[in-house]
């Protein structure tokens, strides 16, 4: 009898990290899901759970090794030459989102870990080549990566619990307001002016175009200060 239940569950699987890796994001990428559990990964694999331990000192490493995975696709994703930055943040913008909608259960941690892996360093080295190409250098560059990525990431890992907790319209577009609205124009006159434009707003629109007024000005600023650097001191001409 025993014999023959060991056969009908089939040989026991060889683990190793990969193996726990590519099964969390297999299970991340089914639809509505924002949590993973080693429950779930013990089934996906067909162990007893506590076997993750042997590879993963704690579940906060392995959101960490599958977070860097999906960082990693999403600089695979983006293929615009650094020559043209301001496209090639956009696109990278566009390719976050992407991403982390296939990939909702790790995306929602991207506001709260830190993976220090190969992923997250691509991702930081693509935006301050981004920047520097603008003009940017030393601690403005710094700050303008660090205020771009708070962006993109945080705004992406958003929408997605949005887009998970809340299903799209059948046009398959994600209103920016839920709701009717209603406003009383006497005491809400802008509001009650414009409320068919909110309503109109499309959240993915509205993260690019968050994420492009953002480079607009990292490009203003770039351009402030080399015009500032290109300036001679008053009362020192240039040298003939």
């Amino acid at each position: 009898m025993e014999a023959k239940a060991s056969r009908e569950r089939g040989p026991k699987p060889h683990l190793d990290r990969e193996v726990f890796v590519e099964a969390g994001l297999r299970l991340a990428s089914r639809p509505n899901r924002l949590t993973l559990t080693y429950r779930d990964l013990g089934k996906e694999i067909r162990v007893d759970p506590t076997a993750i331990y042997r590879h993963f000192r704690s579940k906060e490493s392995l959101m960490q090794e599958l977070l860097d995975r999906v960082l990693t696709h999403t600089c695979e994703r983006t293929s615009a030459p650094v020559e043209r930055w301001e496209e090639r943040l956009v696109e990278f913008a566009e390719a976050t989102l992407d991403v982390f909608l296939e990939y909702p259960a790790i995306a929602v941690t991207a506001t709260s870990l830190t993976t220090n892996g190969p992923g997250e360093l691509s991702v930081i080295e693509l935006m301050l080549a981004c920047f520097a190409q603008a003009g940017l250098e030393g601690r403005e560059l710094a700050e303008q990566y660090a205020i771009y990525g708070s962006y993109v990431l945080a705004s992406a890992a958003g929408l997605v619990r949005d887009h998970v907790e809340t299903p799209e319209d059948e046009s398959g577009s994600f209103a920016w307001f839920a709701g009717p609205l209603s406003a009383d124009p006497e005491r809400h006159s802008h509001v009650a002016a414009i409320r068919e434009d909110i309503l109109a707003i499309d959240q993915r629109e509205m993260f690019l175009a968050g994420a492009r007024q953002i480079i607009a000005a990292a490009k203003m600023q770039a351009g402030d200060r080399a015009g500032t650097v290109s300036e001679p001191a008053h009362g020192n001409p240039p040298p003939a």
